[in-house]
C-alpha cells in the first residue's frame, strides 16, 4: 500500500512538473548570495531574546534581487514553454503555466521562507553560517510553495518529491559554491 503511494509520487513526470514550478525559487535562493547587500532586512533590530531578528545575512537588496530573479526566470520559462518537447512524455504532464507574476510569488516566497529559516536559527542561538540541517535546505522551498498557492494548485507529490530532492541539490550546490569560493561554509 505504502509502496503504491510512493511509486505514484516518484516518477520522472512528477519530477519534471515539480522542478519546472520551483525553478524560479531555486534560482532566487541560489543567486542571492552573489548579490549581497548593505541594508539589513531586520534593520539591525533584536528580538525579545536579545538575538538579531534575522541577522546580517538577510538584506533588503537580497530580498528584492531574489524576487526579481524569480520573476525573470519565470518569464524565460514562459517564453520557452512553446518550444520545449512536452509531447515526448507518454504520460500527460501537468506543467504549470509560468508568468512574471507567478515568478514574483515564487521568488518572494523563497526569500520569505529563507528569512523564516534565519529567524528560527536565531531563536535556536545559531550564528550566521551555522549548519541547520533541514532548515537550510527546505525553508525557501516551502515558502515558495506557500506563496505559489495564491495562483497555482500545488500537487502533494511535487512537495514530497522536492522535499527529498532539494536537500541533495542544495548540499551539492553549497559544496560547489564553497569550493569555488562563492560561499564561506560548505553547507
Amino acid at each position: 500500500m505504502v509502496w503504491d503511494i510512493l511509486g505514484g509520487i516518484f516518477t520522472i513526470e512528477h519530477l519534471v512538473e515539480a522542478f519546472w514550478l520551483v525553478l524560479p525559487a531555486y534560482a532566487a535562493n541560489g543567486l542571492v548570495p552573489l548579490f549581497g547587500g548593505k541594508h539589513r532586512a531586520d534593520f539591525g533590530k533584536n528580538f525579545i531574546d536579545g538575538e538579531p531578528f534575522l541577522g546580517s545575512g538577510k538584506t533588503l537588496e537580497g530580498f528584492f534581487f531574489g524576487t526579481l530573479v524569480g520573476a525573470l526566470i519565470a518569464t524565460v520559462q514562459m517564453l520557452a514553454f512553446p518550444y520545449l518537447p512536452w509531447g515526448l512524455s507518454e504520460v500527460p504532464l501537468n506543467i504549470v503555466a509560468m508568468s512574471p507574476v507567478l515568478g514574483v510569488l515564487l521568488g518572494l516566497g523563497a526569500m520569505t521562507g529563507d528569512s523564516a529559516g534565519s529567524f528560527i536559527k536565531r531563536r535556536l542561538k545559531l550564528k550566521r553560517g551555522a549548519a541547520a540541517p533541514g532548515i537550510d535546505q527546505l525553508d525557501f522551498l516551502f515558502g515558495a510553495f506557500l506563496f505559489a498557492l495564491i495562483l497555482v494548485k500545488i500537487e502533494l507529490s511535487w512537495v514530497v518529491l522536492m522535499a527529498i530532492v532539494t536537500p541533495i541539490v542544495h548540499i551539492t550546490a553549497s559544496f560547489l559554491g564553497f569550493r569555488l569560493r562563492l560561499k564561506r561554509e560548505p553547507w
